[in-house]
């Protein structure tokens, strides 16, 4: 997969180029490796379940923010000094994120936020459009009443967030919309399965966002005729409605090639970046 998106002309325009012509992109974005407490504190712990989870939750959703851009690095001890806690937490933290390929560990070296893989990209699609397809499929079968409610009331948020232009609020309704699938579906633990799938599509979709490519209206309709087939009890209508929705690997590459200006800022976050040094 990854040999493709290298042969496909659409994306052969060097950032430099690019960034040359004009592009908007963030000076953050090109600036040297900044110090954790740029963006670490006690407050990011929410205080709910035990301390790895929290740290891990808080650190995870900076990484998929791209908060916490690639190659930062994130050693034990400086983690826990800006979170306040021991590094016990923040060492099983660092390893769950390994794990989810958001971290690497370069053993007595160095640990860092990885590079965004546009393999695993493509790979959680796959995941999500299989997954995610059936699911609608099952739950158009499966639902009750309650089910279809909680669809309903998630939509009318989201139509209250685009509204409110309030872009944050829609992603995260956008995830509870589609767990309410996938729970309506009887199939809870499929959730996990795609979360930890799709983090590279989180973090894709993050870059989007700071160069304003949205397409908020076309996701809240597709919404919407999902929700209804799900409500009529159409199996079929509500897989093919979902297949749309998530569209196909080949529309996911093209998507993402035929936006220069993405590829710039794509290339800029993650060639790695001089390391931060405190001036004298």
């Amino acid at each position: 997969m990854g040999v493709f998106f290298h042969q496909t002309p659409l994306v052969r325009a060097s950032s430099t180029d690019i960034l040359a012509s004009g592009a908007n992109i963030s000076v953050m974005m090109l600036s040297p490796e900044r110090p954790l407490t740029d963006f670490l504190g006690p407050s990011l712990l929410t205080g709910e379940g035990p301390l790895v989870v929290q740290v891990h939750g808080a650190l995870r959703e900076l990484i998929l923010e791209t908060i916490l851009l690639p190659w930062q690095t994130l050693s034990e001890k400086d983690v826990a000094a800006c979170l306040k806690v021991s590094k016990t937490p923040v060492r099983e933290a660092i390893i769950r994120l390994a794990e989810e390929g958001l971290v690497t560990v370069v053993p007595k070296s160095r640990t860092y936020v990885a590079p965004i893989n546009l393999d695993r990209f493509l790979e959680g699609c796959f995941v999500r459009l299989q997954l995610e397809s059936g699911a609608a499929r099952r739950a158009a079968s499966e639902r009750t009443l309650e089910d279809v409610c909680n669809l309903k009331a998630c939509l009318a948020r989201q139509e209250a967030a685009v509204a409110a232009e309030d872009y944050t609020a829609f992603r995260h309704l956008d995830e509870e919309f589609h767990a309410l699938i996938i729970e309506a579906a009887k199939l809870p633990g499929v959730i996990q399965v795609i979360e930890t799938a799709k983090v590279e599509i989180d973090r894709i979709r993050s870059l989007k966002q700071r160069l304003n490519i949205r397409a908020t209206d076309r996701v809240l309709a597709q919404h919407r005729t999902i929700t209804a087939a799900i409500a009529d009890k159409n199996t079929a209508k509500a897989e093919e409605a979902m297949q749309d929705h998530l569209g196909s690997i080949e529309n996911k590459v093209w998507e993402l090639g035929e936006n220069l200006e993405f590829w710039a800022l794509f290339e800029a976050i993650n060639r790695e970046r001089p390391r931060y040094r405190l001036s004298a």
